[in-house]
């Protein structure tokens, strides 16, 4: 029996994404598990309001809002000292500047560092990148196992060292709910015999959106009882309105912007598009795992390891990257098709409950914790 753990699990983004969803997920999952969980992020992150929400203790730290080392040394020092304060017995990292920043600190204080990298970059780019994948870090979790070739071909971290474990979701906490899917169609004038495309990521040029909503003019010529939702914000928000808007189908675009209630648009959803392109660092969003907890169908593109989560015609469709033709004729193919949208649906539940549930992805990084701990104590 391994005894509970004092965990303390960082994130320094001004963002909140999916990285950020997995702390806050993940700091529930251990707190019921018995673990002592605290949060180290930002007090205008909305993961610090959510964990308050949830009774998670928090340790909010003036992160930069640009990765770097500015601060790294003075925030270190701060980070070391709740570390020895609070008896933590692993430091968990989530993005580049806390990578370097908890380095540091877990060893001043003396405890094991262990980092998840959630998008598909490298994670060395500089001396101190080096001196810290090297010597200040116990072991890697990749989302991915492009990721997990990447950290090893470019940034020569030992495979040994690095993990690889998928994210997961709650299929209960997620479940599709008739009456949270009539609401949100409600909300945006949605008919109940609409076909309703849905999209959920943030606004940026990786995400792909703009191959989505090119894709959308046949589909929409085809199916005029068809509608595209793009759920999100962020730098493109503006431009992909323009562009909804000179290729005519604005009026069959729905933009509701960032959303707290995101498991929520789900449910209005019936089938599910994420066309994310190359070069961006996409791996694993947790939007399409969303979609396999809601039983949609999906269309998606060949990036990152998106494809782990898309089994070939039988849940769903996989294109490269800015195919919008095949967008489109695909799209098409399950607006058309009834049976095969559900049938394809149950089989992306099914994908989901066989390899993608928290309870597999927190029994994994829990291993990797005690497996630390223990050659750490040697």
């Amino acid at each position: 029996m391994h005894k509970k753990l004092n965990i303390l699990l960082l994130n320094a983004l001004d963002i909140y994404g999916g990285g950020e969803f997995f702390v806050y997920q993940f700091a529930n999952l251990l707190k019921s598990r018995g673990h002592k969980v605290w949060v180290s992020c930002r007090n205008d992150n909305l993961i610090y309001s959510r964990c308050i929400e949830e009774g998670i203790d928090v340790f909010p730290v003036d992160y930069p809002e640009h990765s770097g080392t500015n601060r790294v040394w003075k925030i270190s020092g701060e980070l070391a000292r709740f570390i020895k304060q609070n008896k933590i017995d692993i430091v968990h990292s989530n993005t580049n500047y806390d990578r370097t920043a908890g380095a540091f600190a877990a060893k001043r204080a003396g405890v094991p560092h262990i980092t998840t990298n959630h998008s598909f970059h490298s994670i060395m780019h500089n001396l101190t990148h080096w001196y810290r994948n090297k010597f200040l870090i116990s072991h890697f979790i990749v989302d991915g196992q492009c990721t997990k070739d990447l950290l090893v071909n470019e940034d020569k971290i030992d495979p040994n060292k690095i993990s690889l474990i998928h994210l997961g979701l709650d299929p209960e906490q997620n479940k599709k709910d008739p009456e949270t899917r009539k609401k949100i169609r409600n909300e945006f004038g949605v008919k109940d015999d609409e076909i309703l495309i849905g999209n959920v990521a943030r606004m940026v040029p990786f995400k792909g959106q703009e191959f989505l909503i090119r894709a959308y003019p046949p589909v929409a010529q085809a199916y005029p009882k068809s509608r595209l939702m793009v759920v999100g914000d962020g730098e493109l928000s503006g431009m992909l309105r323009t562009l909804a808007e000179e290729l005519g189908i604005i009026d069959r675009v729905i933009f509701p912007g960032f959303r707290k209630d995101i498991k929520s648009m789900y449910s209005a959803f019936d089938i599910y598009a994420h066309t994310s392109v190359e070069g961006g660092g996409e791996t694993f969003p947790y939007a399409m795992l969303h979609a396999l907890a809601q039983e949609l169908p999906m269309v998606i593109t060949r990036v990152g390891d998106m494809p782990a989560m898309v089994r070939e015609g039988v849940s769903g469709f996989v294109l490269e990257d800015k195919d919008v033709k095949g967008i489109s004729e695909k799209l098409m193919l399950l607006c058309g098709d009834e049976k095969l949208r559900k049938e394809m649906g149950k089989k992306s539940f099914e994908l989901m409950m066989k390899k993608f549930t928290v309870d597999i992805m927190t029994a994994n990084i829990e291993n990797v914790y005690y497996k630390v701990l223990n050659e750490a104590s040697r």
